[in-house]
């Protein structure tokens, strides 16, 4: 007779943990419900919005850096100065696009706290994730320190265009650039 009882004692642990599994899930989809998200962006809608893009080895690598510091007040987005790279897919074709920015950057500015936002454009879409403006790169609290966003897009053949742009939520607002490295790998 001892089987039932490990029979109902496996069924008893199984059904706990499914129990366990279903309450952790219900908690984390509680937890991304953000009324008023800490990027200064509108109110965002609970789930997750994973996107999967398939890479395969790496073809080519571009890459620009400038140690130069720029700055930028506006509140639309304006192209981060040099931070454009340009690539062609064979026809027929199509390509994983991978962008990584680094840059040592500072939002400053003397109205109440405000938020420096940067975006990865390919041929003029956004690429994702898409922060829908709102891809806080730092927030205002003056001082300088290292940052970094990565995105993804896969494209069809022909000649693309990847840019960098950058904006303000104030226009009292400085986002200040210094010491960036954009690397832009095409891969299979």
């Amino acid at each position: 007779m001892p089987r039932p009882r490990t029979t109902r004692r496996k069924l008893a642990i199984g059904l706990s943990g499914a129990a366990a599994t279903l309450v952790a899930t219900a908690g984390i989809a509680l937890a991304q419900a953000i009324p008023n998200p800490p990027d200064g962006g509108p109110p965002q809608a609970p789930g997750p919005n994973v996107v999967t893009v398939a890479c395969g080895p790496n073809q080519t690598s571009i890459v620009k850096t400038d140690a130069s510091p720029t700055t930028e007040n506006a509140v639309a987005f304006q192209q981060l100065p040099g931070a454009v790279t340009q690539f062609a897919v064979p026809d027929g074709q199509s390509r994983c696009v991978k962008v990584l920015l680094t840059a040592e950057t500072a939002c400053q500015g003397e109205l109440a706290a405000d938020f420096c936002y940067v975006r990865a454009l390919i041929d003029g879409v956004p690429m994702d994730p898409n922060g829908a403006a709102f891809q806080a790169m730092d927030s205002e609290d003056g001082s300088a320190s290292a940052h970094a966003y990565a995105w993804v897009k896969r494209v069809g053949d022909g000649p693309h265009i990847v840019r960098i742009e950058r904006r303000v939520g104030n226009a009292g607002t400085t986002f200040w650039t210094d010491d960036w490295t954009l690397d832009t790998s095409v891969f299979l």
